[in-house]
């Protein structure tokens, strides 16, 4: 699946993210914003440890390893 790096587009992707419970960074206009771990993910938001970003606004990139 996604390697260090890489951004995050399709639902598999954050759900293999939230199965392997591998992190990921987020940025909104190349500002950072977060890390760590998802728990949710929908067509429209992702939940990251108890708060909502939502996909259009945001860029969330696979850090595993962290």
């Amino acid at each position: 699946m996604p390697h260090q790096g890489d951004i995050l587009t399709l639902q598999r992707h954050f759900q293999y993210h939230i199965q392997y419970a591998v992190p990921v960074e987020i940025y909104r206009d190349k500002v950072h914003v977060a890390i760590g771990v998802v728990t949710a993910a929908d067509e429209g938001f992702v939940e990251l440890q108890g708060t909502l970003y939502n996909r259009s606004l945001f860029t969330f990139i696979s850090r595993p390893g962290y």
